[in-house]
């Protein structure tokens, strides 16, 4: 594969503006074009293995490693804060997002069932939250793999819409094996609720994946797949299919089904306590 020149590169670091605010509420496809997902990919990779941290040397020096790791979590903070002093529509989203986490706690144990309910409550309340779900083949330094998040468009006065990453479950998702002091620091830098705008996350996941790779080196462990840069930007910032839908497809057609054997004397289908929850808490 020839290099990328600076053009490609440029438009190749994260997903468009065009393309990651052009929603669908049918689960429809976003940045799927694979020839240029596959060159984003291995442009990361590339990048990764270039300005990857030492593992001697310059990290043998404890303060300095203590300053860096500081350093890192302040970095990750002011990523995260609203860009404005008085930003109401990111404060009234996370406390929105925060209450509904808080209420719908005991959907937590299933992802997908929890993730839905608080992307209905948020559209509820008004705001254009969809859930998405990113899938990615496997290809040179990345490891396939899926992954299922929230989002929120915002509309700006110049009719563009900004993008927000939701996640509930970040912080479970950027732990690591052993984890040194340094990257406990930067975790600790690290919301209950992830929210963070689209070009702030590619940020805040370059410094994650360098601080996880210091800190499974410093034990002498080699770094699995899924704590890879490459594979962290899939998760979050890759293709994926966004769905607007109060319930999944499974359930609706497992309702459809019920409605048939009820007509015909067949027994009432029991749906599980969890969705039925759901449906209470939304309608």
């Amino acid at each position: 594969m020839k290099p990328l020149n600076t053009d490609a590169r440029a438009r190749l670091s994260f997903p468009t503006e065009q393309h990651a605010c052009s929603y669908s509420t049918s689960g429809s496809e976003h940045d799927s074009l694979s020839y240029l997902v596959h060159a984003f990919f291995e442009n990361e990779y590339e990048v990764g293995k270039s300005t990857s941290p030492p593992t001697s040397g310059d990290d043998s020096d404890s303060d300095e490693s203590t300053d860096r790791a500081n350093q890192a979590a302040e970095e990750i903070r002011k990523l995260l804060k609203p860009r404005k002093k008085r930003d109401p529509f990111h404060q009234q989203l996370y406390s929105d997002v925060e209450e509904a986490a808080e209420v719908l706690a005991p959907l937590k144990a299933n992802r997908s069932s929890f993730n839905r309910a608080i992307m209905t409550r948020l559209r509820e309340k008004g705001y254009d939250s969809g859930l998405c779900k990113a899938r990615w083949e496997g290809s040179k330094g990345l490891a396939p793999g899926n992954y299922e998040y929230i989002d929120v468009a915002q509309m700006l006065a110049d009719g563009k819409k900004e993008r927000f990453i939701v996640d509930v479950y970040f912080m479970a998702e950027s732990e690591v094996a052993g984890p040194s002091d340094e990257y406990r620091t930067v975790l600790s830098a690290l919301p209950e609720v992830m929210l963070v705008r689209q070009e702030e996350m590619k940020r805040v996941l370059r410094i994650l994946a360098d601080e996880a790779k210091r800190s499974l080196k410093s034990r002498g462990l080699s770094v699995p797949p899924w704590r890879k840069r490459p594979f962290l930007m899939a998760k979050w910032l890759g293709p994926y299919r966004r769905t607007t839908n109060p319930v999944s497809v499974s359930v609706q057609m497992a309702a459809g089904s019920d409605v048939k054997h009820r007509a015909v004397g067949f027994p009432v289908l029991q749906f599980p306590a969890t969705i039925r929850m759901i449906g209470d808490e939304m309608l």
